[in-house]
Formats: structure tokens, sequence, C-alpha cells
């Protein structure tokens, strides 16, 4: 029998049954720890008390924004966030207008920045939310944003639509 390429026998070359399966890489406690708090400050926006609702809005942003300071990956706040994006998405739908709909709107707008299928939704979102400046959210946030404005706006000047609101976002990006 000939012997493998490699000059190695069968019983120590490497299995390529075991090179195909990668095991996902496991969460540290900090990391567990972490997406545990973001579940519960996701539940308490959902918490009928309005205070409670923008202390949970609040540490929410505060986690993501300290995370995408330096952004060249998803942060892992917004990973852990992603499966709870359709059900914040329905939380807006029932918030009155206010403060704690749009900080929860700043909050979508960043996360669907994240969400495959979301095309838009980051300009939507950042529109209804609070006017605090783009740059706090980070570079890529701000490109991811810049592509939709141009899209929404190339749309509306077809529709002869009005654009102020554009505007006032390319204002803040320039």
């Amino acid at each position: 029998p000939a012997a493998p390429p490699s000059g190695k026998d069968s019983a120590t070359a490497p299995k390529k049954k075991d090179d195909k399966k990668k095991k996902a890489p496991e969460m540290s406690e900090e990391d567990i720890a972490k997406k545990e708090a973001l579940e519960v400050m996701v539940k308490s926006v959902s918490d009928p008390q309005a205070g409670v609702q923008k202390l949970a809005l609040e540490s929410i942003r505060s986690e993501i924004k300290s995370a995408t300071s330096s952004m060249t990956s998803i942060p892992k706040p917004l990973k852990f966030m992603r499966a709870h994006f359709a059900a914040l998405k329905e939380v807006f739908e029932t918030y009155p207008e206010g403060p704690n709909k749009q900080l929860l709107a700043d909050i979508l707008s960043l996360l669907a920045m994240t969400m495959p299928e979301s095309k838009g939704l980051s300009l939507k979102y950042k529109l209804a939310g609070t006017k605090e400046s783009l740059e706090l959210w980070g570079h890529e946030y701000v490109r991811n944003l810049t592509a939709e404005i141009s899209a929404e706006y190339e749309q509306r000047k077809d529709k002869g639509l009005p654009n102020d609101d554009l505007m006032t976002l390319v204002d803040d990006i320039v």
C-alpha cells in the first residue's frame, strides 16, 4: 500500500471530520454576566413605569456607547441584544411620544445596523430618536447611516418629497 502524501501514516493524519467541526467559542464568565445584565435591562424596557424604562434604556445606551468607541467588529453588547431586536421594535410601537421613545429609537437605530434584512431601519429609527451627536456611536454607525441617508435622499428626490430631516443629519455628519 502506498503511504499518504504527507509521509505520515493514516493513524496520525488529522481527521477531516474534526477540521469541519468548529466549536462556537465559549463565553467567559464576564460575557455571561454582561449578557444576563443586558437581558434584564431589555425586560425592564417593557416595564409599565416610565422611570424604570428610562433607567433601562440609559443603561443599555451606556453599555453600547462604551463598546462602540472603537468598533472593528460587532461589539458584544450589540451581539447579545440582536436576539431582542424584534421585541424591542414591538415595544417601541407601544411607547408614547417622548424621551423614552427617543432613547429606544437611538438603540434600535444602532442595533439595526447589525441586523440582516434591516435596510433603511437605522435611518428610520435615528429620525425618531434623540438629536444627540452621531459621532458618539462610532464611525461604522455614521458610515452605515450615511449610506442609508443617501439612498433615502434619492428616493425622496425622485418622488418630490421634502428632505429637511435628512439634511439635518447630513449637517451633523459633516
